[in-house]
């Protein structure tokens, strides 16, 4: 009666948790990576923001080169205190337009500095998306790898059956102790406990990819496709270049020093004057016995910037360390950069070669001694806990082999979002 209890909640399990479980696994789509990428890129709310983020700076182009608005005047001309309008010959109500016209190329270096602010924040936007794609591959590479874990624990559970059927043979007819058939259902009763966590972990990771899409909560993913390995060939000293010609917060970087160089000359500029045009219509009253002409007025003005120690000075002193500043930022980037290329580069040949170690040695090896153990368990010559312990050692290698080959994807995707562009189809044409 000992042995009917557990092999009794083995069944009730699977029946009412597993086979729903994995029939749900076998029907879902196989979903493609590049079609999330593809879909986050079109919908994800950061990206829509950054990308309104260009749009506000792209209408503040024309708007910096403008010229001033002109200033229009309306007012009265040397009038008596009587108020009367036909006693002074000088006396006139008068209209007057004006217009500052900024000199020496003002208004063509605010133009460009706003553009290159705008060209910033464009690169901004790549950045983000990297960002994004770089999340969604992680997540896509950790969902694989769940998946294919369910397989394996599925197939690992469905193995430990057979083992507690021979189990239960052998101790029937008296060969077998009943140490291993306790034994045996505790393994198949931790399988169950692990493809549990592991389903839990699947919707952890779905959910994450439905937020990352900007789908809701209810909706569903689909079946990731199998990681295929595919080794990146681009050396440490290749992916430093690509990535200072090509990583998205650099590009930004250099935008803005470029903006603040502008400012620069143009704080430089400030030093000479603007020029303001001004026109004007005077009208008179006819006064006794006298017909008056109305009154035309024009007259140039220039602002003097005699208070440049306080004013200009600073101004060109402030855009200076600007520029100081960020490319100090830029320098420092541009170092964090070089050193996480290196370190990324080192763990994607440790995983290489983990790789290479699981699936020409360590797993091969595994199996031989599963086959083995099992073969010598028949005849007696090996006791139950040595098939056991055979078995679930190969387990536990196909898992490590799995989690590897996902850590050496979510590493590529990493190294993507440093260097600025796709490797994976590169390194394969290269």
């Amino acid at each position: 009666m000992m042995t009917r209890w557990p092999i009794f909640l083995k069944i009730f399990l699977c029946l009412f948790i597993f086979i729903p479980l994995f029939s749900f696994a076998q029907s879902q789509k196989t979903v493609l990576l590049d079609s999330l990428i593809e879909e986050a890129l079109q919908n994800n709310p950061e990206i829509l923001a950054y990308k309104k983020k260009w749009e506000v700076f792209k209408e503040k182009i024309p708007q910096a080169s403008a010229l001033p608005d002109p200033m229009l005047g309306i007012g009265i001309v040397n009038l008596p205190t009587n108020f009367s309008f036909r006693d002074e010959d000088m006396t006139m109500k008068e209209i007057s337009i004006s217009q500052m016209f900024p000199l020496f190329g003002k208004r063509r270096l605010m133009g460009e500095m706003a553009g290159k602010e705008a060209e910033a924040v464009s690169h901004e936007i790549n950045e983000k998306s990297i960002k994004i794609i770089k999340e969604i591959k992680t997540t896509y590479f950790e969902l694989s790898y769940i998946y294919r874990s369910i397989e394996t624990a599925q197939k690992n559970k469905e193995i430990l059956e057979s083992f507690t059927k021979i189990a239960e043979t052998q101790y029937s007819v008296g060969m077998g102790i009943q140490q291993d058939l306790i034994k045996a259902h505790i393994e198949v009763s931790k399988m169950v406990d692990e493809l549990m966590m592991l389903n839990q972990r699947r919707r952890g990771l779905e959910a994450k990819l439905l937020a990352l899409l900007n789908r809701p909560p209810e909706s569903s993913i689909g079946r990731p496709e199998e990681v295929i390995f595919r080794k990146i060939t681009f050396s440490i000293e290749e992916l430093q270049k690509m990535a200072i010609a090509t990583n998205p917060t650099l590009q930004a970087m250099k935008k803005m020093i470029e903006a603040k160089e502008k400012a620069y000359e143009l704080a430089k500029r400030e030093y000479y004057p603007d020029l303001t045009l001004k026109f004007a219509y005077g009208q008179r009253d006819n006064g006794p016995g006298m017909k008056r002409r109305d009154m035309l007025t024009g007259m140039m003005e220039m602002n003097i910037p005699i208070f440049h120690k306080s004013k200009q000075d600073r101004k060109v002193a402030e855009t200076k360390a600007d520029i100081q500043t960020i490319e100090a930022q830029y320098q420092a980037m541009k170092n964090e950069i070089g050193f996480m290329i290196t370190d990324i580069a080192s763990m994607l040949q440790r995983n290489e070669k983990q790789l290479e170690l699981y699936r020409t040695g360590i797993i091969p090896q595994a199996s031989l001694q599963v086959s083995s153990a099992m073969s010598a368990y028949r005849v007696g010559k090996a006791d139950f806990m040595t098939l056991l312990d055979s078995q679930m050692t190969l387990y536990k290698y196909e898992l490590e082999y799995y989690q590897v080959l996902s850590e050496y994807e979510k590493n590529v995707a990493n190294l993507e979002a440093i260097v600025g562009m796709q490797l994976s189809k590169m390194g394969e044409n290269k």
